[in-house]
């Protein structure tokens, strides 16, 4: 009885490594998600989302910098992606945005994102046991933070594997972005068209001039050298100017196996960084573009880009930010 119950045994478990071997050959067509894969009280706006933080920390308070707030519902985000990190400029990081609330937000993930999620495509997030955290200003979802991302001020990490990512990330159907997907900024609605409800969000900015100069302590352009003194496996940062060091001026800093990311001023008027209507793009050293030249000060163009938000750890000398997600979206 016992021999017979072996074979019964041997024979299962050859039945089923023989049907993983048919599905590896032959597999299933992944799954498209859709709306009616969850119940209509579990799917909120990505605004409704975002108003959770909103609710315990005002969006412009210096109180809620470095904090999160943990989703303990199970509910679900859904959006169209806007960023692709094709050209090394996006890291980490997919943006989605919701056009029933005209919201977007970064998921923090891995690397290689476009592979896998597309421009203008769909995507659902499960956003239950994930942490919607406020760094710098920027809200973002991802993994729960540890007590070293904290003491470090990062209010959640990255999801840090396919397994995370496959459990909270529901990719749905394909599409393209839409005039309506794109907020369109101009010298002449600048003023009351933009605002923080748009951090997140694409937005082309249109007839923006290229600066160069001082604004506070800070000069542009230029590139952020990051030196390890003594050994220290911490960074210390040390703005460069380009014409100083005898290097035509580019998106970024990429020479001799050194990458640093490089800062550029774009504007619609007035005489400081911190002015409304003022505009850094900031740039990866390791961007397919990053040394590209920088346009003749002067110079008028377009540029497209994730609108963002940056300051001090404290909170003080505030920028907004342009990520670009690719050298096609710089059009001067």
């Amino acid at each position: 009885m016992n021999r017979l119950l072996k074979i019964c045994m041997v024979v299962a478990v050859v039945f089923s490594i023989t049907g993983c071997y048919n599905d590896f050959d032959d597999p299933a067509p992944a799954k498209v998600w859709t709306d009616a894969d969850f119940s209509s009280e579990q799917i909120i706006t990505i605004k409704q989302l975002k108003d959770m933080f909103y609710a315990k920390y005002a969006p412009s308070s210096t109180a809620g910098l470095g904090k999160y707030v943990e989703i303990t519902e199970d509910y679900v985000i859904r959006g169209k992606v806007i960023s692709s990190d094709q050209a090394g400029n996006v890291y980490k990081s997919l943006y989605i945005y919701d056009e029933t609330s005209q919201s977007g937000i970064e998921l923090k993930l891995m690397v290689s994102n476009y592979v896998y999620y597309h421009i203008g495509q769909t995507i659902y997030v499960k956003t239950k046991g994930m942490a919607l955290g406020n760094y710098r200003y920027m809200l973002s979802l991802g993994a729960m933070p540890t007590a070293a991302d904290i003491e470090k001020k990062y209010a959640n990490r990255n999801l840090e594997n396919q397994l995370l990512v496959n459990e909270h990330i529901c990719p749905g159907a394909m599409g393209e972005l839409t005039d309506d997907d794109i907020l369109v900024i101009t010298p002449e609605n600048y003023q009351t068209a933009l605002n923080d409800d748009a951090l997140g969000r694409l937005v082309r900015f249109e007839r923006l001039t290229y600066k160069e100069g001082t604004s506070g302590n800070n000069f542009y352009p230029s590139y952020l050298e990051a030196i390890y003194e003594n050994g220290s496996s911490e960074a210390t940062y040390k703005s460069k100017s380009y014409s100083a060091e005898g290097l035509t001026p580019t998106y970024a800093y990429s020479y001799n196996n050194q990458r640093y990311y490089g800062s550029a001023w774009f504007s619609y008027g007035g005489t400081t960084t911190e002015d409304k209507g003022n505009y850094i793009v900031r740039v990866s050293g390791y961007s397919n573009f990053a040394l590209q030249p920088l346009p003749e000060a002067g110079k008028t163009g377009n540029i497209t880009a994730i609108y963002t938000k940056y300051s001090s750890s404290s909170g003080s000398y505030i920028t907004y930010q342009l990520l670009v997600n690719s050298f096609d979206d710089i059009d001067f």
